[in-house]
């Protein structure tokens, strides 16, 4: 007989005397959220917890049949929630939320974190209020996501916090994308920069950045009452020289400088302040010091590539709530 299927008798056998039981609400949320919402078979999910397959299949049926899942898992504890306190602590954050590693389930990482950029979304959204959108792979799937299925109509405001790049810059992503999905998606208001993310000089910069359409939406940017972006690292970011808005000499300069990563083309050191150089007076778009105003910064962002990046965003105090990935967190811990 195979080891597995051995293994798997000998899980049913210890568990038929668990049949009946009543599972903590937390652990049924833990597994509702990982088998549900981030499509982890029984198997992955009962690897990502240390539990039986057996146990988790019996987890699941209970979660079904007690009412926790509907269409949405009924609970805000997720699957990871002591890593999530361990880095609200850490890092001072309001909020934490970790996703499953990519080495579980058959989703990409940016999926992951997209589902955790809509569960918050979901949480935190009313009406009337403004939300600034980064120009970021992973919030451009997230509004993919938004486009796949019914979700909350609220009259929310979404508008764009920096300029855009051309199509191919963003994996088939539109320029104006991500916005106007999930406007559509929320049924709410959609707000355009409409320049490019950087431009030939600091004082083009200037003159477009004083233009009353770009200036008034910039305005409503700073205004906002919550901010989602994601973050760049040196070797993992939206290739903005590749597209002509950068030449790689003034690439290797921002490395050469400090840089570790960046937001909406806003490039920081390795404690999350500005990196002073010319291509950062040539960027349409708010600031690290006018992002760090709006009163909830959601960033999110993993992987083994982003870990430093990441590290510095939090550093800065330039996030309020993480989302990020197991791994990720863990590796962030560690971090001096």
């Amino acid at each position: 007989m195979p080891r597995d299927a051995g293994r798997d008798k000998q899980d049913q056998r210890r568990e038929a005397a668990t049949v009946g039981t009543a599972y903590p609400s937390d652990l049924l949320a833990r597994v509702a959220r990982l088998h549900f919402e981030f499509g982890l078979t029984h198997q992955e999910t009962a690897n990502s917890l240390g539990l039986s397959r057996v146990k988790v299949t019996r987890m699941v049926k209970q979660a079904r049949e007690s009412g926790l899942v509907t269409i949405v898992v009924a609970s805000d504890v997720g699957p990871y929630a002591e890593l999530e306190q361990e880095l609200m602590r850490h890092f001072g954050l309001a909020e934490a939320l970790v996703v499953p590693p990519p080495n579980l389930g058959s989703r990409s990482l940016r999926t992951m974190l997209a589902q955790g950029i809509l569960r918050h979304m979901h949480a935190v959204l009313r009406s009337d209020m403004t939300v600034a959108l980064g120009l970021s792979r992973t919030i451009g799937e997230a509004a993919r996501l938004a486009a796949l299925a019914p979700q909350a109509r609220r009259s929310v405001t979404f508008v764009s916090l920096v300029g855009a790049v051309r199509e191919d810059g963003m994996g088939g992503e539109t320029p104006f994308g991500a916005p106007a999905t999930l406007a559509r998606a929320f049924g709410g208001a959609v707000e355009h920069v409409h320049a490019p993310i950087i431009v030939r000089s600091g004082d083009v910069a200037q003159e477009l950045m004083q233009d009353p359409a770009i200036a008034t939406t910039l305005e409503r940017a700073a205004k906002a009452d919550v901010l989602f972006a994601g973050v760049g690292g040196r070797n993992d970011r939206i290739d903005y020289a590749s597209q002509g808005y950068l030449e790689p000499e003034e690439w290797e300069k921002l490395v050469a400088a400090g840089m570790e990563g960046d937001i909406c083309a806003r490039f920081f050191d390795r404690n999350g302040r500005a990196v002073d150089h010319e291509v950062s007076r040539r960027v349409i778009g708010l600031g690290l010091d006018e992002l760090q105003k709006i009163p909830s910064r959601v960033i999110a962002a993993g992987g083994p590539s982003k870990v430093d990046a990441i590290g510095a965003v939090l550093r800065g105090g330039l996030a309020t709530v993480l989302i990020t990935d197991a791994e990720s967190a863990r590796d962030l811990m560690m971090l001096n």
